[in-house]
């Protein structure tokens, strides 16, 4: 994931009028991946924005632009954001943090890498070793429900 996107504390004042949120700080801790292949394009500063209630953060989409990744400004929990046609948005679980959204993020794009030089027994046994490294991290993000949850599932299927 060469291509990155870090987002500075001056950025961030900028943004929130002098004050960075709790749940905004870890974003001053890692360095988003622009693109990663269906998973995930980070927004630039300039295109962030922030929803009202509760108040997210808005970083980018994922899985071909169908939801927006937010920050929960409260925790600093990731959630995925579908908007809904006259309904209220869909809003899924992803991580706790920013930083385990951004190492799971990685597992992944290794996973749909190896899924196009390998399959059958090996590539199953290699998806099932990353699921447990996922859990083992961010147990909550893999619970049934929650976005990874279905993402790792596939990945795991692939083969």
């Amino acid at each position: 994931m060469p291509d990155l996107i870090r987002y500075s504390e001056s950025d961030l004042r900028r943004f929130f009028s002098g004050v960075v949120p709790p749940g905004a700080s870890g974003l001053l801790d890692v360095e988003l991946p622009r693109d990663v292949d269906v998973f995930f394009h980070a927004y630039p500063i300039e295109a962030v924005n922030v929803s009202a209630a509760p108040p997210r953060l808005a970083v980018g989409w994922a899985w071909h632009g169908v939801c927006e990744v937010q920050i929960d400004l409260a925790d600093g929990s990731v959630w995925s954001v579908v908007p809904v046609e006259n309904s209220a948005s869909e809003v899924t679980f992803m991580n706790s943090d920013i930083g385990k959204f951004v190492v799971f993020l990685r597992y992944m794009a290794g996973m749909a890498a190896l899924a196009e030089t390998e399959s059958g027994r090996a590539y199953r046994e290699r998806a099932e070793a990353v699921r447990r490294e996922l859990v083992a991290l961010d147990e909550r993000a893999t619970r049934e429900g929650a976005w990874w949850s279905a993402v790792t599932e596939e990945m795991v299927e692939m083969g």
